[in-house]
Parts: C-alpha cells; structure tokens; sequence
C-alpha cells in the first residue's frame, strides 16, 4: 500500500476531481491498496472504483469525528467453530466415557441370561448402544475436524480496515492491505482537525 500527498487542488484520479464542487479543493489525498481517500476544504471522500459496494462516499468534514485501523473477519465463522467444537467434545467425551467404562460389557453379559419376551428386546440393547456409541465417536470427530476448519476460514477472512467515523451514519470503511494503514488513519486525523483524534494519539 502506498501514501500519497497530492499538492493544493491537485487529484491522481481526474475521475476523483470531478466529484469535487465547485470551489472545493483537495488538500490531502491517501491511496489505499486499491481506494482513494481525500480531505478537501469541504468533505472527506472516499472512492473506490474497484469496490464491490459502493465506489464514492463521503462525510463533510465537521461531521468526521475520527479515522482508525479495526481488524476484521467473519464472525459467523467463529460462532460456528465453537458450536461445532462444544458438540464435537460433548458427543466424542460422552461415547469414550460409555465405551471405556464397561457398561455396554455388563448389559451384554446379562442380556445373555434372558431368553423370552422382553428379556430378547433387552439383549438388543447392547447392540444398539454399541452402534450409536460408534456413531457418536464418528459424528463428534467430525465436528471437531469441522471445528478447526472454521477456524482456519475465520482466520483467512480477517483484513484490517480503515474505518472513518462520521456523525449520525455508519462508518466509511476501507480494506487496508500492508502496514501502511496507521500513518493513514493518523494523517486522516491530522488533516481533518480538531475533535478527530484516537485513543492511541
């Protein structure tokens, strides 16, 4: 990622000087990876003609109450994880537990004693135990595999991004790529004034 200063009314973008009214000036401009911030006598501006969403926004300038850099990711991808790794334990534990503790063993033994009527339903109880403990040893290994690929995903997703508050709207936001992104953020506060400022300022 790049930081550039462009000089009193100049833009590196002709398309970015075109949204300018009339009378308004460019006093510092950002490129960051691949969007454009601006501080212009009126406005802070944001144009992203790559972007997905929306490509021009902006926010005048007593309405900008600060510019951070926020790390980001899916957080559905971590909600899941940990769902998927509570089941996975709770259903791998529970069937190691029966398995290992012998029960199934004793209720084989003493089905073998019965012979007729509900002692013959009881002697499949066993059985039945044995292939759902099996089952569950399966699905709880599988939650927990599917667990760690979650967190792996949630990992890929997360980028850093400038986020640009403004009163009374949601933030501009701007994915930031390199270790660029705090001298932007602070060279965003430094050019917009007063009452834009960080924490960590």
């Amino acid at each position: 990622m790049t930081v550039t200063q462009s000089p009193l009314s100049q833009a590196t973008d002709d398309r970015l000087s075109n949204m300018l009214f009339q009378g308004e000036e460019i006093e510092e401009e950002f490129t960051v990876s691949d969007a454009r911030v601006a501080v212009t006598t009126h406005r802070a501006l944001v144009f992203t003609p790559d972007g997905d969403g929306r490509r021009f926004d902006h926010a005048d300038r007593p309405n900008v109450l600060g510019a951070s850099l926020e790390t980001t990711g899916r957080e559905s991808y971590v909600e899941w994880g940990v769902r998927s790794a509570v089941y996975g334990t709770v259903l791998l534990g529970g069937s190691l537990v029966l398995d290992l503790s012998g029960v199934l063993d004793e209720l084989d033994a003493a089905s073998d004693t019965g012979a007729t009527g509900v002692s013959e339903l009881v002697s499949l109880l066993p059985s039945a135990l044995a292939t759902l403990t099996t089952v569950a040893l399966l699905v709880g290994a599988l939650l927990l595999l599917a667990a760690g690929a979650l967190v792996g995903l949630y990992a890929r997703s997360r980028e850093q991004e400038l986020v640009i508050e403004r009163a009374g709207r949601d933030p501009m936001r701007v994915p930031v790529r390199g270790e660029a992104g705090e001298q932007v953020a602070r060279g965003l506060r430094a050019a917009v004034g007063t009452g834009s400022t960080s924490p960590s300022d």
